[in-house]
């Protein structure tokens, strides 16, 4: 399946790049977490977008995409500290 990545996920990119590397969080990573998350969860606003989510740490690494004619399109990625709270990620 190919994958894109959007313009927002490279703003934030460089805004969250020093924490991710610091998990060795690459956006090759990314996508590979993207392809083969711990498990996923329908995105509570957007019907037509996913969460896959990778266990990192004790951490919930929350992938946010969208599939279209089987293109995934990630459309951010960061560490979510709500689903941590939920016990989702210990």
């Amino acid at each position: 399946m190919k994958c894109n990545f959007t313009k927002h996920f490279w703003d934030r990119w460089k805004d969250r790049k020093d924490s991710f590397l610091q998990y060795e969080i690459t956006p090759e990573k990314i996508i590979d977490f993207a392809t083969n998350p711990d498990f996923t969860m329908p995105d509570d606003v957007f019907s037509f977008r996913e969460w896959r989510i990778k266990k990192i740490k004790g951490r919930c690494l929350k992938i946010v995409v969208e599939i279209k004619d089987d293109v995934l399109t990630i459309i951010t990625a960061y560490f979510d500290r709500t689903l941590r709270r939920k016990g989702l990620c210990e």
